[in-house]
Parts: C-alpha cells; sequence; structure tokens
C-alpha cells in the first residue's frame, strides 16, 4: 500500500488515540509532516501530563519494552522523535490492518 493514501487515516487515528484535535496538516501532508506535529504534541504532552500520555501510549497498544528502551534512551532530547516513531508504526499497521478487512482480504 502507498503510504501517502494512509496518511489522512493514520492522522485520524493519532488524533484519536492522543485524544487531540491539534493536528493541522496540509491537504497533500507526508509522513514527515505527521512526524513533525507528532513529535511536538509528545513534548508537550510529556511535560503537562504525562501519566495521561502514558496511558495513551497503552491504549493505543505501543510495546512497553519498546517504550521502556526508549524512554532509558541516553539521548533524552531524541525521546520524542523515537516515541513518534513507534506510534506511527503501530498506528499505520492498525490503519493497514483495517484497510484490508474492508477490501475483504483479511
Amino acid at each position: 500500500m502507498e503510504n501517502e493514501k494512509l496518511i489522512f487515516p493514520l492522522t485520524e487515528r493519532i488524533m484519536k488515540d492522543l485524544q487531540t484535535s491539534e493536528f493541522n496538516l496540509p491537504i497533500h501532508a507526508n509522513l514527515e509532516m505527521v512526524k513533525e506535529q507528532l513529535i511536538n504534541k509528545i513534548r508537550e504532552m510529556m511535560v503537562s501530563d504525562f501519566d495521561r500520555f502514558m496511558n495513551n501510549l497503552y491504549r493505543m497498544d505501543i510495546s512497553e519494552g519498546k517504550v521502556i528502551d526508549v524512554m532509558n534512551s541516553k539521548d533524552k532530547h531524541l525521546v520524542p522523535s523515537f516515541l513518534a516513531d513507534l506510534i506511527i508504526e503501530r498506528q499505520m499497521q492498525r490503519v493497514k490492518t483495517r484497510l484490508l478487512y474492508k477490501e475483504g482480504k483479511l
């Protein structure tokens, strides 16, 4: 599947699971734009409501082991970027699975 056609459903899924409507992406958004917005939102949530953010990761079914590895990273300034990668990876899996199911391919 082409990632471009998955951007909108991916963004919707992330917004829903992070309980936010603050993703303002242009119509021709790409994965890098989504990641940059997500990194900013992660930074904000980690400062303002860390427990809620961690709960959201759990609800998104992000691997706890991977989250622990990222949180224990020596490069603390890169933690939001690493977490964004984990979120995008998992949400992309969910979006692809949902589309395959709708197409009758599962």
